[in-house]
């Protein structure tokens, strides 16, 4: 995405390793595509409002159901999907374990109403990034997202 706003390009200083300071083209940035997965219209409605106010992060796809999060996850390859744990005709615990069958290179944010530990220790040993609690660790997403668009330009 290439901004222009009264004919000037929008430009960025970017801190590079070893390097002065120097202006970084917004065309020249890379954008840290999202898919969010939850069966609540509310959260993906909230989530997708958060996530629209980062720079360099993009929403590419929302799926209601573990089957339509697969399928997109499958098509279109995002960098980061975050997958409600509790989702009609699959579960988010479906949907990771399926993705690392197939060796998916999109990371996992786990989220859940469920504080249990049991929850938390299987999704992160099925290979999910995080796992975080909806009512409490929501805003975590927020941050994870902004240091991997971060990292996917080189200032992390």
């Amino acid at each position: 995405m290439f901004l222009i706003v009264c004919g000037f390009a929008s430009f960025d200083l970017v801190e590079k390793q070893g390097k002065e300071p120097g202006p970084v083209r917004q065309a020249d940035r890379k954008q840290l595509r999202v898919l969010i997965a939850d069966d609540t219209a509310a959260i993906r409605d909230s989530m997708s409002n958060l996530i629209s106010r980062l720079r360099d992060v993009e929403i590419v796809g929302q799926a209601q159901t573990g089957t339509q999060a697969l399928e997109l996850i499958r098509t279109l390859k995002p960098h980061i999907a975050t997958l409600d744990i509790r989702m009609p005709e699959l579960s988010g615990i479906n949907v990771l374990t399926e993705l690392k069958r197939e060796g998916s290179d999109t990371s996992i944010i786990m989220l859940s109403g469920l504080a249990e530990a049991e929850y938390r220790r299987k999704c992160l040993a099925l290979g999910a990034k995080y796992f975080f609690h909806k009512a409490t660790e929501f805003e975590q997403v927020v941050e994870v997202l902004k240091e991997s668009a971060r990292a996917l330009n080189g200032e992390a």
